[in-house]
C-alpha cells in the first residue's frame, strides 16, 4: 500500500469516544483528532485525550490534539410553541429584549444585534434554510421582512454575512475551553468566526499568558473573513476552510473558489490548509459515500490540502472506521495520480526571485528530488519551520521530519506529506545518521539505495534557517 500524504483529522464523539475505536482510527489512518468544543464535558474530553495517547505510545507513532473552540453562535431564543410558521413577505420583528418568541416577534441572543446590521442586510436562519431582510431599526428592535419562508424553531442559529460585529470571536466559555485544552497539552486551537488578524492576534495573547504554545487553526467560515483571507493566513499558524457556516455566509458556487484560493494562498504563505464539512456526509447513515462525496475529496487533494476532515461521520455516524478508510483510499488515489501526471502547485508560486538562505534551500532541495529521482526528503528541525517550507510546494514524495522535540513532531501531523519521528538528537544530522536511517527502515517506504535529499540549519533551533542540504543513499 502507498503512503498517504494527506492527513486525515477524525471529530471524536459518542461514536468513537473509546480506546478500541480511537486505536482503529488511527490505524484506518488517523493524524490528527478534532475535539469539538461546542458538545461533550470536560470528563469525556480528559478521558479522550488519555485514550488517544496511550494509542499513540502502542502504536509508536505521532498523533496531534485540536480543540475547536465554539465561538459566539448567534440563535434565535425560545417560542411560545417551540416554532413559527415564516411566511414570504410576512413583516417581523426582531429583538434583544429577554422576551418569549411568538408568530411577528423574534428574540435574538445577540447583544448590539440592532447596531451590528442596517436596511437591506440579508439574515440567514436555520443554516441558511431561511432568509430575512432588514427593514428598518429602533432600539433594540429590528424589522424584517420574510424572503425565503418556512419553520423557525426554538434556538436555530443565525447568519449575519452582511453585518459586520463588533463582538469578540472569543466568549467566556471560549477562555475555559482554552485553559482546560492547554492544560491537557492539545497541540492545535481552532478559532471559530474569525473577522479579521485581530482575532487571532487576541488568542496567542491569551495562550501565551496561559504559558501555552498550541498552533492557532484559523476557521474561515464568515464573508468578511473571505475577504482579509491573505491576513488571516498570515497571523494564523494554519487555516481551515470551514464550509458549513461558509455556504450560508456567501452564495454556494462561490465556495470551490474560495477553498481554492484559500489553498493556494496557505501553500504560498507556507500554513497548512484543512478542508472541513461535509465530507462524506452521507457515511453518517450508510456504508458507502456518495460519487460526488469521493470527488470532493479528491479535488481537495488535487488543490494541494494538508489535511481533510471528518465531523458528524465519525463523531456520531454508525461507520466512524470506515468513513476514514474511504477517504485514506480516496486521497492515495489521486496522490498516486499526481506522482506520475502532474505537480499540483506551479514552483513559481512559492519561491522569491531572490529568496532567503533557507527558502532557496527548500526550493533546491525539491528540485534535487525530480533531477535526482529523490525517493524522499529528510529534515531536521526543533521549530517544524523547515519542515514547513520543504513541504509547501507539495512534494510527491514523503518527508521524513525528524526532531528531539515530542510537540514539535505532533505540530509536523498535519503536514501534508511529513513523517514525524522522535529522536533523542540534539545534534540532528551534524554527527552520526545511521541512528536517522534505521527510524527511516522501521517506516518500509524506502529501500536500499534510495536517494534521499537531506536538509537541515546550522546552528540548530534557529526558527527558519535552514542552509544546508545533501545527497545521500539509503544503506
Amino acid at each position: 500500500m502507498s503512503f498517504k500524504m494527506t492527513k486525515i483529522i477524525a471529530t471524536l464523539g459518542p461514536a468513537s469516544g473509546n480506546r478500541k475505536t480511537i486505536d482503529a482510527l488511527v490505524k484506518a489512518g488517523v493524524n490528527i483528532f478534532r475535539l469539538n468544543m461546542s458538545h461533550g464535558n470536560y470528563p469525556d474530553l480528559k478521558k479522550w485525550i488519555r485514550f488517544i495517547r496511550a494509542v499513540e505510545i502502542q502504536q509508536k507513532t505521532v498523533i496531534g490534539i485540536l480543540i475547536d473552540l465554539q465561538g459566539p453562535k448567534i440563535r434565535v431564543g425560545k417560542f411560545q410553541n417551540g416554532f413559527i410558521h415564516l411566511n414570504p413577505d410576512d413583516i417581523l420583528t426582531f429583538t434583544t429584549r429577554n422576551v418569549t418568541g411568538s408568530a411577528k416577534l423574534v428574540p435574538i441572543q445577540l447583544a448590539g444585534f440592532s447596531k451590528s446590521v442596517k436596511p437591506g442586510d440579508l439574515v440567514y436562519l436555520n443554516d441558511g434554510s431561511l432568509c430575512v431582510k432588514v427593514k428598518s431599526i429602533s432600539g433594540n428592535d429590528v424589522k424584517v421582512q420574510v424572503t425565503v419562508g418556512g419553520v423557525l424553531s426554538d434556538f436555530k442559529g443565525v447568519n449575519l454575512p452582511d453585518a459586520e460585529l463588533t463582538t469578540s470571536p472569543i466568549t467566556a466559555k471560549d477562555k475555559r475551553d482554552l485553559k482546560f485544552g492547554l492544560s491537557e497539552g492539545v497541540d492545535f486551537v481552532g478559532l471559530s468566526f474569525v473577522g479579521s488578524p485581530n482575532d487571532i492576534h487576541q488568542l496567542r495573547r491569551l495562550i501565551h499568558k496561559a504559558g501555552g504554545d498550541a498552533n492557532i487553526i484559523a476557521k474561515i467560515e464568515r464573508k468578511v473573513a473571505v475577504k482579509c483571507y491573505r491576513e488571516i493566513i498570515e497571523a494564523a499558524d494554519g487555516v481551515m476552510v470551514a464550509r458549513g457556516d461558509l455556504g450560508i455566509e456567501i452564495p454556494l458556487t462561490q465556495v470551490p473558489v474560495a477553498q481554492q484560493k484559500i489553498l493556494w494562498e496557505c501553500a504560498t504563505q507556507q500554513k497548512p490548509a484543512i478542508v472541513a464539512t461535509q465530507m462524506l456526509e452521507s457515511m453518517v447513515e450508510n456504508n458507502r459515500p456518495t460519487r460526488a462525496e469521493v470527488s470532493d475529496i479528491s479535488t481537495a487533494v488535487m488543490g494541494g490540502a494538508d489535511a481533510v476532515m471528518l465531523s458528524a461521520e465519525t463523531a456520531t455516524g454508525k461507520y466512524p472506521v470506515g468513513a476514514v478508510r474511504m477517504m485514506a483510499a480516496t486521497a492515495r488515489e489521486m496522490e498516486d495520480y499526481q506522482k506520475t501526471h502532474r505537480r499540483i502547485l506551479p514552483w513559481q508560486r512559492f519561491f522569491n526571485e531572490d529568496p532567503p538562505v533557507s527558502q532557496g534551500i527548500a526550493y533546491s532541495a525539491n528540485r534535487l528530488v525530480e533531477l535526482l529521482g529523490g525517493r524522499a526528503l529528510m529534515v531536521y528541525t526543533k521549530t517544524g519551520g523547515t519542515a514547513m517550507q520543504v513541504a509547501s510546494p507539495k512534494p510527491n514524495v514523503p518527508i521524513f521530519t525528524f526532531t528531539s522535540v515530542r510537540e514539535c513532531a505532533r505540530r509536523m501531523a498535519l503536514i501534508r506529506g511529513t513523517v514525524p519521528i522522535i529522536i533523542k538528537s540534539e545534534r540532528g544530522f551534524l554527527g552520526d545518521i545511521t541512528p536517522f536511517f534505521k527510524k527511516i527502515k522501521e517506516t518500509q517506504l524506502l529501500k536500499k539505495g534510495d536517494r534521499i535529499i537531506l536538509t537541515t540549519g546550522i546552528p540548530l533551533g534557529v526558527p527558519q534557517w535552514t542552509n544546508v542540504i545533501r545527497v545521500e543513499e539509503m544503506p
